[in-house]
């Protein structure tokens, strides 16, 4: 008579909303089974457990033991546990991954799985060394909809992979302004952690592998350092990448894989159940594939599989790629920290963007009505102004419909910023940044003045033209966006104006703080 099959026994280490969604998956997995769960309140531990059944005995709290820890450590040493879930705050991942591998656990650990490559790298050793299984918790890729899409980018429906485009959007600012969740505390809080690491989870699996350089970056962080907005463009192994994140606003969250027959183009990559198909000379194909049961269904049989075939490593999300995506995100969170160098990429834009000759009125006409066109490539509408610098006459002045008369003024006072600063009036604000200096602009550009004579305005969007010897010709200005991307905005514009690669030919570099 065949054995019948032991259950894989899980302990879940915190009883947070995450832990509750992957219990309720758990239950219907064949051949799970939940017998344990650690947090700190024992009232909450309590509850958890008669929601799903754990015993008493597989119940612990920091309350009941009398110190803090104590219930996870407990945890850990039963022995009737063979798995755990490990739905901690992100900053807790690497020390309690660590002591659960070196229990002898199979460790699922909710994404991310670490807060820097160093120390998921020092996890996947710890793994190695112990043979424990160890897998970040990167659920899309189990998912019937995934699946699919890996299949038909395997078979070559869209040739060669030659760009990934990822955006995960989410409005969550009262949430993160509160100030009562770990999203938005400076450790182990911020966007990259949180929805940064599923995108890159898509360029990871669909870029081959090799160092992540970052050619272009705007980015938004709070008062505290945490990180609320990122749009950076990529470079991985002579393929391009954009990876753009945000707590800060809602955009469609979607991955485009960019081949060179087609393109797949994947609706909520976190959570994804729809693509369309668009190859060459065909219709458009739709891949409609819901979750087996729900988002968190196919981790959860996936890892249960695993345990139950003594494999020391998931196929589907290795060490290698969790170690990847966090290098990913450690390239873009290096952009957030402004350096000298910073400057330096400032003025090599200015340099590579100098005027071929005179500037003249076809010329500003030109310039703005292509600033005008490329504005439509960002979420909100600006104003232009190309401004002459000999007399200050205004040569060219547009802006969208949903422009205020104050962005007239912004884009003046940015440009009295880049007068009196020398450079781009993002020069002002990072060499302020730096070391405190162009004070006087912040001391005179408050918004109580706007509107008066001496109104500056030290941050992006107003850009020097300057011919070949460095005489100042005119001044492109740009107000309406956010995060750096008035000073991107111009910067595209020149580059485009004078037939050069924005990224390539003109270092690709904006940033700016809220």
């Amino acid at each position: 008579m065949e054995e019948e099959k032991k259950a894989v026994r899980w302990g879940i280490l915190g009883a947070g909303n995450i832990a509750h969604r992957f219990a309720q998956s758990l239950s219907h997995v064949e051949g799970a089974e939940l017998v344990a769960l650690s947090c700190r309140s024992a009232e909450k531990a309590a509850a958890f457990a008669g929601e799903f059944g754990v015993e008493r005995s597989g119940v612990f709290s920091d309350e009941a033991l009398g110190a803090a820890d104590a219930a996870h450590t407990a945890l850990l040493a039963d022995p009737e546990v063979d798995a755990v879930y490990l739905s901690l705050p992100h900053a807790l991942h690497h020390d309690w991954a660590v002591r659960a591998l070196r229990a002898g656990k199979a460790v699922l650990c909710e994404k991310p799985a670490c807060l820097t490559a160093a120390e998921m790298a020092d996890v996947a050793r710890v793994a190695q060394e112990t043979g424990s299984l160890f897998m970040e918790g990167m659920k899309a890729r189990l998912t019937p909809c995934y699946r699919q899409i890996r299949e038909l980018v395997d078979a070559g429906e869209i040739g060669e992979v030659v760009r990934v485009e990822t955006t995960l959007c989410n409005d969550m600012a009262d949430l993160i302004a509160s100030g009562k969740t770990y999203h938005s505390q400076p450790v182990g809080g911020g966007v990259l952690l949180d929805c940064g690491i599923y995108c890159a989870s898509w360029l990871d699996d669909y870029l081959p592998a090799g160092e992540p350089h970052v050619a272009g970056f705007a980015g938004i962080a709070n008062g505290d350092g945490v990180d609320l907005y990122a749009d950076a463009e990529l470079e991985m192994s002579g393929k391009t990448a954009t990876l753009e994140c945000a707590f800060d606003r809602a955009k469609p969250r979607r991955a485009t894989l960019v081949g060179t027959k087609g393109r797949v183009v994947v609706e909520d990559l976190h959570r994804c159940q729809r693509a369309t198909v668009y190859t060459d000379g065909d219709e458009p194909r739709v891949i409609d594939a819901p979750y087996e049961v729900d988002d968190f269904y196919g981790e959860a049989r996936h890892f249960t599989d695993l345990v139950a075939r003594g494999a020391k490593e998931s196929d589907v999300m290795p060490l290698g790629s969790s170690i990847r995506c966090a290098q990913i995100v450690d390239a873009i969170k290096a952009r957030y920290t402004l350096v000298p160098d910073a400057l330096t990429a400032l003025e090599a834009q200015e340099e590579a963007l100098r005027w071929h000759g005179a500037f003249t009125s076809a010329d500003a006409l030109k310039t703005g009505c292509a600033a005008a066109r490329l504005a439509a490539d960002y979420d909100r509408g600006v104003t232009v102004r190309v401004v002459r610098a000999s007399d200050g006459l205004v040569m060219f002045e547009w802006a969208s419909d949903d422009k205020a008369p104050r962005n007239q003024v912004f884009a003046e006072g940015k440009r009295q910023a880049s007068l009196a600063c020398g450079h781009a009036s993002l020069w002002a604000y990072v060499a302020h940044e730096l070391d405190g200096r162009c004070q006087d602009l912040y001391d005179r550009g408050t918004i109580d003045k706007m509107g008066s004579p001496d109104f500056t305005c030290p941050v992006a969007g107003a850009l020097p033209i300057r011919d070949q010897v460095g005489t100042l010709l005119a001044t492109l200005c740009v107000s309406g966006l956010h995060e750096g991307r008035d000073h991107e905005l111009a910067v595209r514009t020149l580059a485009e104006a004078e037939g050069l690669r924005y990224g390539i030919d003109v270092p690709a570099y904006t940033w700016l703080a809220k």
